[in-house]
């Protein structure tokens, strides 16, 4: 099977996929890499935040951030089982037929456009982020809610942050096209109900990335 079909002509790439033995792990190590690369990010980005603690702290932020890419990286695997858990749910409604596992190996194919997302995201934002002074913020400092946010927010541009809301949401629109064809398949069900069926946790799934980004800039 060509992987690259997946990302440009779905249709197809399912269509053959539904005729072949039922197999989670291309899925997986998708879902895998995509989750390795947001643990990375998460990584990332925590590793300059946690530079407003004092020095005395720096020890105890190091295991968090430990803590905080398990976290990621699990979570990376689990929105795979939720999100396809979800679409086989709403299947039901329409009459769907198909095994989950057949709708957990095709959703798994899905998160192609996430993994290029973050190959971009990933380096311009160590770019950004390793180029940036942080000043620690003295223990009383830390205890005022208002200094904390108003340090945080000034850390990372606004320029980046607007950049990753523009290609979250072409990556979100990509998951919607590409998991509409893969429920189709996977629980044979016509082009209109597939679009609903991949549409509702796509629109959640884009939406906690978009309230987490525009949290980040208004806070």
């Amino acid at each position: 099977m060509n992987i690259i079909e997946v990302l440009i002509n779905p249709d197809t790439f399912f269509k053959k996929l539904s005729q072949k033995e039922i197999s989670l792990k291309e899925p997986f190590l998708i879902v895998l890499v995509f989750s390795i690369l947001i643990s990375i990010s998460t990584y990332i980005s925590t590793s300059v935040m946690f530079k407003i603690f004092p020095p005395q702290y720096q020890q105890i932020m190091s295991f968090i951030k430990v803590i905080s890419l398990i976290s990621t990286f699990i979570g990376g695997l689990i929105s795979w089982i939720i999100i396809a858990g979800i679409m086989h749910l709403i299947s039901i409604a329409f009459k769907g037929k198909g095994k989950f596992k057949k709708t957990l190996s095709f959703v798994g194919y899905g998160f192609l456009p996430n993994i290029i997302g973050a190959l971009i995201t990933i380096p311009i934002a160590y770019y950004y982020l390793s180029h940036i002074h942080v000043q620690p913020l003295s223990i009383e400092q830390l205890q005022n809610p208002i200094i904390v946010q108003k340090v945080v927010k000034s850390i990372i541009p606004k320029s980046l942050v607007y950049f990753n809301l523009f290609v979250g949401i072409g990556v979100t629109l990509w998951n919607l096209y590409i998991w509409t064809f893969a429920i189709k398949y996977a629980r044979n069900l016509d082009i209109k109900k597939a679009f609903i069926t991949a549409l509702i946790p796509t629109i959640i799934f884009g939406l906690y990335q978009l309230y987490n980004i525009i949290k980040l800039i208004f806070g």
